[in-house]
């Protein structure tokens, strides 16, 4: 028997699928979700309890605003992470949705949190990247 993750037997000697992500970039992406998400919701949590640590002046909201809809994007990150890496069918469409939400309001704060705001849409886009490269690949797999 192989002992590889693509080598899983069943008791009749069927080949199990073991639920493992195909590609490498899908992997990325919903790792760096992850993190993203994590990321989020504790800056989040810091714009809602100590605006302070912030270097600019809010734009079109008070920092506690930005707070909420930092944490609430975080735990909608975390969420997509978890479809994408369970492997859901409908999992990227809402991950490149959310990232790219996610990436618009990084856009907004960029007055506030330039440089990091910066580094964020960066890794928004190489997530979308991810999402999207490989996406034709993966379908011929899934039904051959």
């Amino acid at each position: 028997m192989d002992r590889t993750a693509g080598g899983v037997q069943g008791g009749a000697g069927e080949a199990v699928t073991t639920g493992v992500m195909a590609d490498g970039w899908l992997l990325f992406s919903a790792v760096m979700i992850l993190f993203a998400g994590i990321w989020n919701i504790f800056e989040g949590i810091i714009a809602f309890l100590r605006s302070s640590l912030f270097i600019g002046n809010p734009a079109f909201a008070p920092f506690w605003i930005w707070g909420v809809l930092w944490a609430a994007f975080g735990v909608l990150l975390v969420a997509a992470a978890s479809a994408i890496m369970s492997g859901q069918p409908w999992g990227r469409w809402f991950g490149i949705t959310v990232v790219g939400l996610s990436a618009f309001i990084n856009l907004l704060a960029i007055a506030t949190y330039p440089w990091w705001s910066v580094v964020m849409i960066g890794i928004d886009v190489a997530i979308i990247y991810g999402l999207t490269a490989h996406w034709d690949r993966r379908a011929r797999a899934t039904t051959m």
